[in-house]
C-alpha cells in the first residue's frame, strides 16, 4: 500500500485560516482534497502539498478524554494552571504561557501559524524562528473516518479530532505538556494535554470574539533537537482503541 501526505494551508487577506493535514492511500487522495477544499469558509489563498510516504510508525491513542465547563475566562485558566502543575509544570512558567497566548504569541504583533516551544524550567522560548513558531507535521489517524464518527457521537466535534491526533504526536515527540486555544474568535474551547493528566478540554478559555490563540509546547531543552526533528520531519499513524 502507497501512503500519501496531504498537507492543505489556506489564507484570507495574508491571515492564516484554515489548515489541515491528512495521510491516505493513493486512491483516496482525489475525495481527500475534495473535502479540504471546503473546509475553510472563505479564503484568497490555498495550497494543497502532496508528498509520498516513504517511512512511518504506528503509534497508540492512550490519553483520557475530559471535559470542563467554568463560569467565565478567569476560572477556566485557572484551572488549565492546575491541571499543568499536576502535569510537572511550575506555576510561573503555566501563568506565563497564558500570557504569551492571550496577548499574540508573535513578537511583532498578532498570532503566529506554529506553536511556541517553552522550557520547562525557565519558561524561555525555545522555537528558533519567533514569528513563524513550530508545526507540527505528517500525522493522522489510522482509520480517520471511523475514528470521527465515533468522536462525534460520543459529543465531540471535528476540531477535537484534530486536535487529539496532533496532541499525541506531539507527546510521542517528547512534549511534556501542552496549552492551546484557538485564534478563531467565534471558538472559547482549549485544551491542555499531558501523559499524566490526559486531554483535559476546558471552557471558556478566552472571551467570545477575542482573535488571540494558539499553542504553547512546554519542552525539556537538552531534547530540543530531537523534539524538533521528530515533530516537523516522522510521520506517525495512530491507532484508536474503538470498542475499548
Amino acid at each position: 500500500m502507497r501512503l500519501f501526505s496531504i498537507r492543505m494551508r489556506a489564507q484570507k487577506e495574508g491571515k492564516h485560516v484554515s489548515g489541515a493535514e491528512r495521510i491516505v492511500n493513493k486512491e483516496e487522495i482525489e475525495k481527500v482534497i475534495k473535502k479540504l477544499l471546503k473546509r475553510p469558509s472563505d479564503f484568497d489563498f490555498m495550497n494543497i502539498k502532496i508528498e509520498e510516504i516513504k517511512e512511518f510508525k504506528k503509534i497508540s491513542f492512550n490519553l483520557g478524554i475530559t471535559s470542563f465547563n467554568f463560569s467565565d475566562v478567569k476560572s477556566a485558566r485557572e484551572f488549565a494552571v492546575k491541571k499543568l502543575i499536576q502535569q510537572g509544570i511550575r506555576e510561573e512558567i503555566a501563568r506565563k504561557a497564558i500570557y504569551i497566548l492571550s496577548k499574540g504569541a508573535n513578537p511583532k504583533g498578532g498570532n503566529m501559524r506554529g506553536a511556541v516551544l517553552m522550557d520547562i524550567e525557565t519558561g524561555e522560548r525555545l522555537e528558533p524562528d519567533k514569528e513563524r513558531g513550530i508545526r507540527t507535521a505528517h500525522f493522522d489517524w489510522e482509520n480517520r473516518e471511523a475514528i470521527t464518527e465515533l468522536l462525534l457521537t460520543e459529543g465531540y466535534t471535528l476540531r477535537t479530532v484534530d486536535a487529539l491526533a496532533l496532541t499525541t504526536k506531539n507527546l510521542y515527540c517528547g512534549v511534556v505538556a501542552e496549552l492551546c486555544w484557538s485564534d478563531d474568535p467565534d471558538y472559547i474551547t482549549g485544551y491542555v494535554s499531558g501523559k499524566e493528566i490526559g486531554y483535559v478540554r476546558i471552557t471558556p478559555l478566552k472571551e467570545m470574539g477575542n482573535p488571540f490563540g494558539g499553542r504553547v509546547y512546554f519542552i525539556k531543552r537538552e531534547n530540543l533537537k530531537k523534539i524538533l526533528n521528530c515533530l516537523e520531519k516522522e510521520v506517525v499513524l495512530i491507532s484508536y482503541p474503538i470498542g475499548k
